[in-house]
């Protein structure tokens, strides 16, 4: 009776615990995408400057009500050189007070852009890993040179050129796209490219929810017109999103596999009690007990290990994906996962799903045995050696 409900205690707490991780991977990726973009991006074809910015966000948010915000951002591919090193980066300009910006929420030395004190320089952070590159902290000044097919002389080079002072370095944990960015004002990026202060790359449009991104970015394209091009993030994500849904594909073979591992267990240990209590069926059955009284008997019994059995895995998921949430103890690589540890989401639908499954395949399994030894005849119980 224990091997059978340590059997489901380790079916349950397997099926919490695999349900905790796949959630936590398509939360975690889904929120540190919609970090460095958002859930509908506008550019320009070509990426051409959009002219007044301001008439533009008032115009659309008229138009379309289902915009919750809408933030200009501009960029420019550059290369930058510190004394010890050089990387090419797209340097991206954002309102310095803009929350929505993950890497402005993961700063691990300096300071945001909104928190850092400014001077006759312009403000730019940068990841961790492309720092180290640069063999720069903050404190310290770069260059930024413009990318520009046309740089072939020393004028050339400085008249694109434009100093920063690195204020901080952020790690998202999405290493491959970390290494890609740098953050400076939207100021300070429309003079790198020669902006004017109405003129923009782009905006960040945040919508009320991820799944109204697609028809929102259809409904702008319907509106705006060349050069304006709104994607929603899956389409400007595709690889990730698709294997967000590859991983989710497997979740019903797993499930399966492990609550029928699970309702073997009852009926393989109810059967054996059944034979062991043969001859004690026999004596009920020759004092007046009935077929449904016998059938009564194992049923309660198997529900009983199935609840224990159950209420036991929930308990150990929920300990284990608990200590994993505030110790991260299983490591990953950044560059292939986009994440530095195995994230979990502990949700109460999970918990509600896998013991529903578990009682129902459990009390269906107890159908077998009972109805074998409600049949079972006092004579040949009683005879039973």
């Amino acid at each position: 009776m224990m091997i059978a409900a340590g059997g489901i205690m380790l079916g349950t707490a397997a099926l919490v615990i695999t349900l905790a991780i796949l959630s936590g991977f398509e939360k975690t990726l889904t929120g540190n995408v919609l970090g460095f973009t958002s859930n509908v991006e506008i550019s320009s074809y070509g990426n051409h400057p959009l002219p007044d910015f301001p008439g533009t966000s008032r115009y659309l948010l008229r138009k379309v009500p289902e915009i919750v915000q809408m933030t200009p951002f501009v960029e420019r591919e550059a290369i930058l050189r510190s004394p010890r090193g050089v990387a090419g980066v797209v340097i991206r300009g954002i309102p310095p007070k803009d929350a929505s910006v993950l890497a402005m929420k993961k700063i691990v030395s300096g300071h945001s852009l909104a928190s850092a004190t400014l001077d006759s320089i312009d403000p730019i952070v940068l990841s961790s890993g492309l720092a180290k590159q640069l063999s720069t902290t903050p404190g310290k000044i770069i260059a930024a040179i413009r990318f520009n097919e046309r740089l072939r002389s020393r004028e050339d080079i400085l008249a694109n050129l434009h100093r920063f002072r690195v204020v901080g370095t952020y790690a998202t944990g999405m290493s491959q796209y970390d290494d890609m960015l740098a953050y400076t004002t939207l100021p300070a990026a429309q003079a790198f490219n020669g902006f004017s202060l109405t003129q923009v790359s782009g905006y960040d449009i945040r919508t009320p929810t991820l799944e109204s991104s697609t028809p929102v970015a259809a409904k702008i394209n319907r509106i705006l017109r060349y050069p304006y091009v709104a994607r929603s993030v899956y389409e400007v994500y595709p690889t990730i999103f698709a294997w967000i849904d590859l991983q989710k594909k497997p979740i019903p073979i797993i499930l399966g596999l492990i609550v029928l591992v699970a309702a073997f267990n009852i009926v393989s240990t109810l059967l054996l009690m059944v034979i062991e209590k043969t001859r004690s069926i026999g004596i009920l059955k020759s004092l007046g007990a009935s077929r449904g009284g016998i059938a009564r008997i194992f049923i309660t019994q198997g529900m009983t290990i199935a609840v224990v059995g159950t209420l036991l895995g929930d308990l150990l998921g929920f300990i284990l994906c608990t200590l994993e949430s505030q110790f991260h103890f299983f490591k990953l690589r950044s560059d292939i996962y986009f994440m530095t540890s195995v994230p979990v989401s502990i949700e109460w639908q999970h918990y509600v799903i896998v013991s529903g499954i578990a009682l129902v395949l459990a009390l269906s399994a107890t159908l077998i045995p009972a109805r074998i030894a409600a049949k079972m005849q006092p004579l040949h119980a009683l005879s039973f050696a």
